[in-house]
């Protein structure tokens, strides 16, 4: 059944995962449980069953979704798999007791751009959220982080001061990426989010 103020794509989200079989239960949780979320805000689902088997089921449940970005967050142990869909829309699911390594920072290469290119706009989605709340202290800490794991291996120099700053630079390296690795990635995601960031202005 689908809940007030929830999209149509996320009440079918938490039917799929409610069907897997290694889940036993799904929980809202975050900003939207706690009913402080803005309107960039992630929808976090929290999953109870066995681990091994909802962190197997899960990436194949999104899948179905033709999600714009999908991965395994790499800065945390507790496993959480990131889903950009269509919208765009954040949808973050976490398999309760499920463990993953903290991962090095990316390695830029024709094989990893695409998936460098997700988490970069799935990332600034989030920060959008956390900007639109007011949470300056954790953005900027976010932007360090970013930029260490992330923007430093694209070979931007310093960390942003700001989100805007962040797509700039961002965009620069990506593109020179681009040219010097002869790849090419899809424009849609990082279009939404943009978009987005400037639909809400939390970029120019």
């Amino acid at each position: 059944m689908r809940r007030a103020g929830e999209p149509e794509v996320v009440a079918d989200v938490r039917t799929a995962l409610a069907a897997c079989s290694a889940v036993t239960s799904v929980t809202l949780g975050g900003s939207r449980e706690r009913g402080r979320a803005t309107e960039l805000s992630d929808w976090d689902f929290y999953l109870a069953g066995d681990p091994d088997a909802m962190m197997a089921e899960v990436p194949v449940v999104m899948a179905s979704f033709r999600p714009l970005a999908a991965f395994w967050e790499p800065l945390a142990e507790e496993a959480g798999y990131m889903v950009v869909l269509d919208g765009p829309t954040k949808v973050d699911v976490f398999p309760l007791g499920g463990r993953r390594r903290i991962q090095p920072p990316w390695v830029v290469s024709a094989e990893t751009l695409d998936r460098i290119d997700g988490h970069f706009w799935d990332w600034c989605l989030w920060l959008g959220g956390k900007t639109l709340r007011g949470e300056r202290e954790l953005v900027a800490d976010e932007l360090l982080k970013m930029h260490g794991f992330l923007l430093e291996p694209m070979g931007v120099a310093a960390p942003p001061t700001g989100l805007g700053e962040a797509l700039a630079v961002y965009l620069r390296a990506r593109a020179s990426a681009l040219e010097a690795l002869g790849v090419a990635v899809d424009p849609e995601l990082g279009r939404q989010v943009s978009d987005a960031l400037r639909r809400h202005r939390v970029v120019a």
